[in-house]
């Protein structure tokens, strides 16, 4: 494709009635060789893809598609495979590794791609989904098979106890933590250990040694340590606690997600040459029965903070479909004695709901933190929920005068930024104060990979990568006032502004294209499909299912849809290749009734993988190339691969006991 400073295209003129409807079945069924050809040729490789991700070759897990494995009983962070339980508990056991296994970094990941951590019968999905709120049971006891007590006065033989920092939200929860880190290493000169959730490159960013990826020798090495720990608890009959209660179905090995936040805790524990001082972790998902939350506030051997970013709607199939609903799955990081608090028994949210508050916030024993961005609804869910378990919760506002001093962009940042300073001074408020100046300086040097990220494509000042996770109208927002204020307010007429978008099909896409359509004026626009995607059992809506989701509301507050603006919906399926085909038809319809006055947006191109819409673009004859990428943390990745972008990995080692 080459163009010269082409501008978003001519105004098209409105039609209306039975006129307007034939005009926009025309769009929706044109499709020219190009599309058609490049939607099959997507649709041919629909397997290829799932087949070379179920080979481990790159290890998905991104929450965004939590819904769907706790439909199918998955571990609710991993991807399509979910635990698997072994078929008896003695002795030997189908998961069970002969001599000839290779302990190194590839068959690692493989393994946690394989059904060995990943259920793979109806009956192990079944039994894996209704352990959801067993979680801290189990994660708990999983931490004694490898030696680690985080509850009371448990100590880790040989560990210093550290500072632990715990962080849950729906948006910036990892934005707020590389604050964290940034601030604990560079001003106050302590050893970080980070855990954060889904990566986009490779598996070990999730495991960070002051700030940077885990080798693959130590990655290797801890999780063939554990695995050997796991096999060797199995014995003849059921398996049983210290206590001697029977351990009910539990699964031999934990499943993908729980098996990496054990690998994470182990090593920060065990870590040497550096010795931690510090660990920060990121909830995957909610943060009541989620497997990070097992620290206990109250335990001697290390010191616990706790904190909330902005919560929206997110995962409302497993959260709850109300702002209070996620708000009290979240809240319960601020849970003391967790394991006897939350579990089967505990009365969900419902319970929680009818029940009476009755402590007051000056009984209080601690703080916990909460963004005071937030609705009120929801603050006022954290803060019963702090005051119920002896907490005083501690609102937190912007505090940062200007989002230039930050690494990370985007005005958004300031309130994670703000976040993280308070969660940080809570933490060492027995230590030797810092500057501000030293603080702001940490805050300046903080970098997070595929939010808010710049990067230039093949080293060419002239093509710039804007890459942001945006997937949620909220983030997309912010997003959005990130790209305008970096790509320019006023653009230049040789400045060409290209939109790479893919978003999950379980996710409504209508909010986040209406953004991307009317707050910015895209040249060309993509919608690829990432290198390797979550398997989903969630069956794909056409574009009349959503079009009639509701967009706005009229002056009396009713709902306002698509549908309603055509008047009627054509009752025949559309022809679809691919998921990215369905949203180029939705973008098409939402040109289709842009404002009056506002230029018509070019035809999208559907179904190139990133690295051949970046070829694409390549091509583009402009002075300047601006490129948002965007919708979706796999397609982000995506674009880093393509981009040739890649980190270093830490040193030290593990003493492994």
């Amino acid at each position: 494709m080459a163009t010269s400073c082409r501008t978003a295209g001519s105004t098209r003129r409105q039609a209306s009635g039975s006129q307007q409807i034939g005009d926009l079945l025309h769009v929706w069924q044109k499709k020219d060789r190009r599309r058609r050809a490049l939607g099959m040729h997507a649709r041919d490789r629909e397997g290829q893809w799932e087949r070379a991700e179920s080979s481990g070759n790159r290890a998905s897990g991104d929450a965004t598609g939590a819904e769907a494995d706790i439909d199918r009983g998955a571990d609710p962070h991993g991807p399509r495979y979910p635990l698997a339980a072994p078929s008896t508990h003695g002795g030997s056991t189908a998961l069970a590794r002969d001599a000839t296994t290779n302990e190194d970094y590839e068959s690692a990941v493989a393994a946690l791609m394989s059904p060995v951590h990943q259920a793979s019968t109806p009956a192990a999905i079944r039994e894996a989904s209704a352990r959801r709120r067993n979680t801290l049971v189990d994660m708990t006891t999983y931490l004694n098979r490898i030696g680690i007590d985080l509850s009371g006065d448990g100590r880790v033989p040989g560990a210093a106890p550290p500072m632990v920092i715990h962080v849950t939200g729906t948006k910036g929860k990892g934005s707020t933590l590389s604050f964290c880190e940034s601030i604990m290493r560079n001003a106050h000169g302590l050893n970080t250990g980070l855990f954060t959730s889904p990566h986009l490159v490779t598996i070990r960013e999730r495991i960070r040694i002051n700030g940077v990826p885990l080798s693959k020798e130590t990655f290797a090495k801890v999780y063939w340590k554990l695995r050997l720990k796991f096999e060797s608890c199995c014995v003849d009959g059921p398996e049983k606690e210290d206590e001697g209660a029977a351990l009910p179905n539990l699964p031999l090995l934990p499943g993908y997600f729980r098996m990496l936040t054990l690998m994470a805790i182990y090593t920060f524990y065990h870590h040497v040459k550096p010795k931690l001082d510090v660990i920060l972790v990121e909830v995957g998902m909610g943060g009541r029965y989620d497997a990070t939350n097992v620290f206990e506030p109250r335990a001697s051997s290390y010191r616990l903070t706790r904190g909330v970013t902005v919560i929206d709607y997110d995962h409302t199939r497993v959260l709850g479909s109300t702002l209070e609903q996620i708000a009290w799955e979240k809240a319960g990081i601020y849970a003391s004695d967790k394991v006897d608090k939350i579990g089967p028994a505990d009365g969900g949210y419902e319970g929680f709901a009818n029940s009476s508050n009755a402590t007051s916030r000056w009984d209080s024993i601690d703080n916990v933190f909460a963004s005071a961005s937030n609705t009120r609804e929801v603050l006022g869910v954290l803060e019963r929920v702090a005051n119920e378990n002896l907490c005083r919760l501690d609102t937190v506002g912007d505090g940062v005068t200007s989002s230039s001093d930050l690494g990370i962009g985007g005005d958004h940042q300031r309130g994670n930024a703000a976040l993280a300073m308070a969660l940080c001074k809570h933490a060492t408020r027995d230590m030797p104060k810092v500057t501000e100046e030293r603080v702001r300086g940490a805050l300046s040097k903080t970098t997070w990979p595929g939010r808010c990220q710049t990067l230039p494509l093949d080293r060419s000042p002239s093509i710039r990568l804007r890459c942001d996770g945006a997937h949620t109208p909220v983030s997309m927002n912010a997003c959005l006032d990130w790209f305008v204020d970096v790509s320019g307010r006023r653009r230049p007429s040789c400045r060409h502004r290209a939109l790479v978008f893919n978003c999950s099909h379980e996710r409504n896409p209508l909010p986040l294209l209406h953004s991307l359509r009317t707050r910015v004026a895209f040249d060309s626009v993509y919608f690829c499909r990432a290198d390797f995607e979550r398997p989903s059992a969630v069956p794909k809506r056409l574009e009349e299912g959503w079009l009639r989701e509701p967009l706005t509301r009229d002056q009396k507050g009713k709902s306002i849809t698509l549908a309603d603006m055509m008047a009627v919906i054509p009752s025949t399926k559309l022809e679809a290749e691919s998921w990215q085909m369905i949203l180029s038809n939705i973008w098409q319809v939402l040109d289709e009734y842009r404002s009056e006055g506002d230029v018509a947006s070019p035809e999208p191109v559907a179904g190139l993988l990133v690295k051949d819409a970046l070829d694409d673009i390549r091509q583009v004859q402009a002075d300047s190339i601006e490129v948002l990428v965007t919708g979706s943390l796999y397609l982000v990745g995506s674009a880093l691969v393509a981009a040739g972008w890649e980190e270093g990995e830490s040193g030290g080692d593990i003493h492994a006991v």
